[in-house]
């Protein structure tokens, strides 16, 4: 829009101004908007809220941060007294009351800037902050951390589950199948040799007479005693699976033993996390409601509990447990098999968070009623999609099944693949040979390198890619700054040899004094600005000779050791952490 103001004045030959009276007039326009906004959010607020939420950028006693950046901390450890700290932190966000603020004026964007402004900031620059501008941003950050909360809690509990009980305890399980295997050599051995004798005993004997029980086990006594065979019949029956039973049955017996583990949470995730859900998954959110008031007794009885999601080997865990009475139901199991049943539907997005977003309702988003018919033709046709699916999913179908075709077709002649159990198991890539002139290619690349030092090296890669336009203060500005380009190299080697700042200064270069690291460090070292600046690296590798010449600069790494892709495959594409490029480029894969 400003550009076709510039030609229309051009073209009608009115005399343009210079380039700082219009920026200023924009700059003007942007400060009055923003104050609006800062002014109107203040408005908002109850007095008690406000409050609140400034005392939040003060650093208790005793501790070293303040309450803001604690409660922007997500949790950093996988296990239950880490899961019951994140739901804590959800409910003291929540707690604070800022989801009751009616904001509906403000955009979606601008609560989204501010609630990242309060996030990257530090918190003694916000309490610099005039009153109306500290509210506003502080007001955003804890919108955002209402959903943000909720979401950690949800990836912790699925790591936990997923890592630390499931993993753990079918590892556990086939460990205890591999150390029963012995037993159940030798008591299938005592059995068999029973079995074989009854089987080469006669009916009858020459003279008709028909062979009597206690004649058919005074055979097998002989070869069995029948103290041991009732022995191997017991070891048997414990090792191998009920009719109604599977395959899981022995690590969820090691997973019960891991009750502490969830006990304590439990309470806390029904009471903090508002979990929806669509028809399939409802049985298993209002057994989880329910969970707390039963484990919290000291008997429970069968008819209590919901027994259409106790199946498989869980039925034994759970109403046949022998070391409580007839009727009485093992609250770990039945604990534990409520949360597997809800591991598994938040997976597959049955079970949701209302306040979440990674793990809230993917429909919720989805245009409905006058919206989607409004916005249904344009959709289709940037789709290039029928209004009725059915042609569209039986090109799908055939094309899958096509896929299926051709892979089970190639599996006979694939040596390197076999099929245990059900499951697809690969042979293990054997270790590449180093190539015989590779050692002296190696020792002469080095030799070439030259021996700068890493500061002089950034900055001078910093001046060949133009990384430093790529960090943008968290206002959304441009840096104007003189000499902004060593102080970020300075703030990067402060971060990547964390030294601090006390290094990197210089009193007698302008752009190396104190405050100014300080400053760049608080206004534009951020995770945004840090992946946009990837892509002018991506793109001056793409430029260098030798690089076209290995691969076009396409790269994979895995465990740090970096090599050239030739194609785009599945595993080896853009990284869509850089693809911020109006026009794609090859990039590293992770």
């Amino acid at each position: 829009m400003f550009d076709r103001a510039v030609v229309w004045l051009v073209n009608n030959r009115v005399l343009l101004p210079g380039v700082t009276t219009p920026a200023g007039m924009v700059a003007a326009v942007r400060q009055e908007e923003n104050d609006r906004l800062h002014a109107a959010l203040y408005e908002a607020v109850p007095y008690g809220l406000r409050t609140e939420v400034v005392r939040l950028l003060e650093v208790p006693e005793k501790k070293r941060v303040s309450e803001l950046e604690r409660l922007r901390l997500g949790p950093m450890k996988v296990s239950g007294k880490a899961m019951r700290l994140a739901l804590d932190r959800a409910r003291e966000v929540r707690g604070l009351g800022a989801g009751a603020v009616d904001a509906g004026r403000v955009p979606a964007a601008r609560t989204a800037g501010l609630a990242r402004y309060g996030l990257t900031s530090k918190a003694p620059t916000l309490k610099r902050l005039e009153v109306t501008r500290q509210t506003a941003p502080l007001l955003a950050t804890v919108w955002h951390l209402e959903t943000a909360t909720v979401d950690d809690a949800l990836d912790l509990l699925h790591a936990l589950m997923a890592t630390k009980l499931l993993a753990k305890a079918e590892r556990m399980g086939n460990d205890a199948k591999l150390k029963a295997l012995p037993q159940l050599r030798k008591a299938a051995k005592k059995v068999a040799a029973a079995v074989d004798v009854l089987l080469a005993t006669p009916p009858a004997t020459d003279t008709g007479e028909l062979v009597s029980v206690v004649d058919a086990w005074s055979a097998i006594e002989r070869v069995v005693p029948r103290k041991q065979l009732a022995e191997a019949l017991a070891t048997i029956a414990a090792v191998v699976p009920d009719t109604d039973g599977d395959d899981d049955a022995e690590w969820r017996a090691e997973l019960v033993a891991r009750y502490g583990t969830v006990r304590g949470f439990i309470p806390l995730l029904v009471e903090v996390i508002d979990l929806g859900a669509v028809e399939a998954g409802s049985p298993v959110v209002k057994t989880l409601k329910g969970l707390p008031n039963l484990i919290g007794r000291r008997k429970v009885g069968a008819e209590e509990v919901a027994s259409d999601l106790v199946t498989g080997s869980w039925r034994r865990l759970v109403f046949a447990n022998p070391d409580l009475p007839h009727g009485v139901v093992d609250k770990a199991a039945y604990s534990f098999c409520v949360l597997e049943h809800l591991h598994r539907s938040l997976r597959r997005r049955d079970v949701f968070a209302r306040d979440g977003d990674r793990w809230g309702d993917p429909r919720v988003k989805l245009l409905a009623g006058a919206k989607w018919t409004a916005a249904e033709p344009k959709v289709l046709t940037a789709l290039g999609l029928e209004s009725e699916p059915a042609g569209h999913l039986a090109e799908l179908a055939s094309a899958l099944h096509a896929a299926y075709v051709q892979v089970a077709a190639g599996l006979p002649g694939n040596s390197a693949l076999e099929i245990v159990g059900g499951r697809l198991k690969l042979a293990e890539l054997g270790k590449a040979e180093e190539p015989r002139l590779m050692p002296p290619f190696r020792q002469l690349v080095n030799s070439m390198l030259p021996k700068v030092d890493f500061p002089e090296l950034l900055l001078e890669v910093a001046e060949l890619t133009g990384m430093a336009d790529a960090f943008t203060h968290v206002s959304g500005a441009g840096s104007g700054m003189e000499g902004f380009t060593p102080s970020l190299c300075a703030v990067l080697l402060s971060e990547a040899y964390n030294v601090g700042m006390t290094p990197v200064i210089k009193p007698d270069v302008p752009a190396l004094t104190r405050g100014r690291p300080v400053q760049v460090d608080q206004g534009y070292f951020r995770a945004e600005n840090i992946s946009a600046a990837n892509g002018p690296f991506i793109e001056a590798q793409a430029k260098i000779d030798v690089v076209r010449a290995r691969g076009g600069g396409l790269v994979a790494s895995a465990d740090g050791v970096r090599f050239t892709v030739p194609v785009q495959t599945l595993s080896a594409g853009l990284n869509p952490r850089y693809n911020w490029l109006p026009t794609a480029s090859p990039s590293p894969t992770s």
